[in-house]
């Protein structure tokens, strides 16, 4: 059964072994500007929404799902690629209009090795951001791709 993907990765149940998050923390915020004004107090202005930051838990466990250095493996790609995609949980996205999320930072926490150092237990904390990519800003791409330089 699948709870969700991202990329490559797919959340739940697949192949008789189970990848899948046990906690996610959602964080909305929203953007003011202060200004100051002399012998009063600042006044605030709404600057937007900010973009919207998830993090998710797992623990990677040899007993149902492998050998947990391969799945770190696919994590550190799509984490140093840069890697954009939509974050789908329960069939739905976890933001509004399809937005893209990158992985900003991975903690990987090792817990336990069988004799000789084989790893068997990981519990993994992974940081998405959102991604509004460049183009879509309204900034000029330039003949060679180059944006903000049109």
């Amino acid at each position: 059964m699948e709870e969700g993907t991202y990329g490559s990765i797919i959340f739940g149940r697949k192949n008789q072994r189970i990848h899948t998050f046990y906690e996610i923390l959602r964080d909305y915020k929203g953007r003011f500007g202060a200004h100051m004004v002399h012998l009063r107090k600042p006044l605030l202005e709404w600057a937007g929404n900010d973009l919207i930051k998830i993090d998710m838990r797992f623990k990677l466990n040899a007993a149902w799902c492998g050998d947990p250095n391969v799945i770190l493996i696919e994590w550190h790609f799509l984490l140093e690629g840069g890697y954009a995609a939509p974050l789908i949980i329960g069939g739905r996205p976890m933001a509004p209009d399809q937005s893209l999320f990158v992985i900003t930072e991975m903690k990987e926490n090792h817990k336990h090795w069988l004799t000789g150092g084989r790893l068997i237990a990981v519990e993994l904390d992974v940081h998405f951001e959102e991604y509004i990519p460049f183009a879509e800003s309204g900034a000029a791409l330039s003949p060679t791709g180059i944006p903000g330089f049109g």
